[in-house]
């Protein structure tokens, strides 16, 4: 109640002061903006270099992140203030205050570096089913550029639209498209496409079996996929277990607590 009191006296105050001096509202305004101007740039220009990779295969801009973790500081703070204003006093409320602007800040980085997880693996297995179907329409008689298109038309969703995307981009720059979908594999931070594009690459310049060498590739795709899926079920399989032995600890504290009150009662 405190802090609540002082801040309520500080917002009173600054109004006194304003309706005081005239000159001073249009001052503050002004220097409020450019602050605000050259924070906005500073920081979104931060976030465009710490979470490059992440922002784009999410779709989101630097500006909507930063507007995000604004959001959550204020509501973070707001809400931390609130509850601990009834519950606590001083000290107290102010480090609770900071506590929750930290987690409404950081909050929005862990949802965008989840997603961008998640589309990443969502990518990588659209991407190697992409792969069958080239080789598949390669071993049919179809040419590269063909079967390439082809595959690409073959799926929905939105990984394949990227490549299609991707493609599309690769005939009208007249790039070859193992260039084009290295680029995206870095721009999105996926080393599997970057692997596999500059393997394509290598073969089709020194005129290797590209059949062969797609093939092998998504094999090896598969594999670690399945590697992944694996050690995602056993580290699921082992968190399931806490809940259980969590069980039994209470189930034997609660039969051993009436034999313990008995001899503590007793002595």
């Amino acid at each position: 109640m405190i802090v609540f009191a002082a801040l309520m006296g500080c917002f009173s105050g600054g109004g006194v002061a304003l309706v005081a001096i005239p000159g001073l509202g249009a001052k503050l305004r002004q220097r409020l903006a450019r602050f605000v101007g050259s924070s906005r740039i500073v920081i979104q220009d931060r976030t465009a270099r710490a979470h490059a990779s992440d922002l784009d295969i999410v779709g989101w801009t630097p500006t909507d992140l930063v507007a995000r973790q604004l959001l959550g500081v204020v509501l973070g703070t707001a809400m931390s203030a609130a509850v601990m204003s009834i519950a606590g006093e001083g000290v107290v409320v102010v480090a609770v205050m900071f506590i929750g602007g930290f987690v409404g800040f950081m909050l929005p980085v862990a949802f965008l570096r989840a997603s961008a997880r998640a589309r990443r693996r969502s990518f990588v297995h659209a991407f190697s089913a992409y792969l069958d179907l080239v080789n598949v329409l390669l071993a049919g008689g179809a040419g590269m550029e063909t079967a390439l298109v082809a595959a690409a038309e073959a799926g929905d969703g939105w990984a394949f639209g990227a490549l299609r995307s991707c493609l599309t981009r690769a005939r009208l720059s007249r790039r070859s498209p193992w260039s084009e979908l290295r680029t995206l594999g870095n721009r999105w931070a996926l080393s599997e496409v970057v692997e596999v594009a500059g393997s394509m690459n290598l073969s089709g310049e020194h005129g290797a079996r590209i059949r062969s060498s797609l093939a092998a590739r998504a094999d090896s795709m598969r594999s670690r996929q399945v590697a992944e899926v694996e050690a995602l079920a056993q580290s699921a399989t082992e968190r399931m277990g806490v809940p259980v032995m969590m069980l039994f600890v209470g189930f034997m504290v609660l039969l051993g607590y009436p034999a313990l009150q008995t001899v503590v009662m007793n002595m």
